[in-house]
């Protein structure tokens, strides 16, 4: 079963502890929290800044502030399972396993209103016959959605045939054929795009360089981000209003606004002064600092995560690192005196080596934890000694 510990904004009462009732309004060390019903080891999980969405099976839970005073919880029955929440202040997405599109608003007595996308005319394909010749009857699966994601003011699917829409209206066509879509995400105004091949694409508001183009203008459809073309990235994460990859090679990129040192890059001056600029419209490259201290052993990036001000980084000894906005928080156990950290820093309250799955809300960081490397040694030995009694017996 998997361990939920949360650190950040709860003043809505987003989270309970464990074994109590709301924790704090502002908290500020990873703390253990639970989960409405009792999947908390398969829970789908979301954030917002007012709310947080759980999904188990076909139930899903919004507990926060929704009309009247904090802790409220909403419950509804999705008509199939979920696959996927994506959840912003006004509402939260629901993605169903057969490809059906949902929206929960955030209000108490809210109920699921299902989204009908754009039809988009498929390209004539060959027929699929029967034995006998007649043909064959079956559902047409290229509209169904794939990948959702949403921010204060853009909400974006991805359909099985690469089909890029703002919801409802189809914005763009990718390829139907070798062409697919790795991950989504997206910040209050803007979305990115990683597919199979590494290449990332971009689009929204991009005055504040979150989109990575060398204007800084809005941008209507996806657009292939040219400073990394090239580059295979593996990951990405779409803050507020900055962004951030993860190539192959283990290199760091960001770019976007960095009023509070969200990129990892020193925000002040030695005498105190605001540097400039704090706006990086292209991709900087991150010349990290030492993780383990290990003589030839290097601790490369391997998936990055993003609040509207803040960025979470785990390495690949397990460690995760953090940077940006503090106030309420959201990087874990950090000195009270400092609003921000304006250069990475290991997260305190983190225990090396675990497994890591982080969700990240605009003022907030849910951290789940699954031990790994005990469950493989307790297989591993079950498997050995199974395998001693099958060779004894033969």
């Amino acid at each position: 079963m998997r361990q939920l510990l949360f650190t950040g904004f709860n003043a809505f009462g987003q989270h309970n502890g464990s074994n109590t009732d709301r924790i704090s309004g502002r908290v500020t060390a990873l703390t253990e929290i639970s989960v409405p019903g009792d999947g908390a080891g398969n829970a789908i999980i979301a954030l917002s800044w007012r709310y947080t969405a759980y999904a188990v099976g076909t139930k899903l839970w919004l507990r926060g502030l929704f009309d009247l005073v904090p802790g409220e919880c909403l419950e509804v029955e999705a008509p199939a399972s979920i696959k996927a929440l994506a959840a912003c202040d006004s509402h939260c997405l629901v993605l169903l396993q057969n490809g059906e599109l949902y929206k929960l608003q955030a209000k108490l007595k809210a109920t699921l209103q299902h989204i009908k996308l754009e039809t988009i005319p498929t390209t004539s394909a060959a027929t699929k016959r029967t034995i006998f010749g007649t043909s064959k009857l079956a559902r047409d699966a290229s509209n169904d959605v794939t990948h959702i994601a949403c921010g204060t003011h853009i909400n974006v699917a991805i359909s099985a045939n690469n089909a890029v829409y703002s919801i409802p209206s189809c914005l763009h066509q990718f390829p139907q054929r070798q062409w697919r879509v790795q991950q989504l995400e997206c910040g209050h105004e803007h979305a990115l795009l990683l597919n199979g091949n590494g290449d990332v694409y971009s689009w929204g508001n991009g005055l504040r360089g979150q989109l990575g183009h060398e204007t800084l203008a809005v941008v209507e459809t996806p657009l292939l981000l040219e400073a990394l073309a090239g580059i295979k990235i593996t990951h990405i994460a779409a803050g507020g209003w900055h962004s951030v990859a993860i190539s192959a090679f283990g290199d760091l990129y960001t770019w976007g606004l960095n009023c509070k040192g969200q990129q990892g890059m020193r925000v002040m001056k030695p005498d105190g002064l605001l540097k400039e600029p704090t706006v990086y419209p292209l991709p900087q490259l991150h010349d990290l600092p030492d993780c383990c201290g290990e003589e030839n052993v290097v601790c490369a990036p391997l998936r990055v995560f993003a609040g509207s001000r803040h960025t979470l980084l785990l390495r690949s000894c397990g460690r995760l690192w953090a940077s940006g906005w503090c106030a309420h928080g959201q990087l874990g156990k950090q000195p009270t005196t400092l609003e921000y950290l304006d250069i990475f820093q290991a997260v305190r309250d983190t225990p090396k080596g675990n497994n890591y799955t982080v969700f990240c809300g605009p003022w907030s960081s849910l951290i789940a934890l699954l031990e790994l490397f005990k469950n493989f040694v307790v297989n591993s030995l079950v498997s050995f000694i199974c395998f001693e009694i099958v060779t004894a017996l033969r």
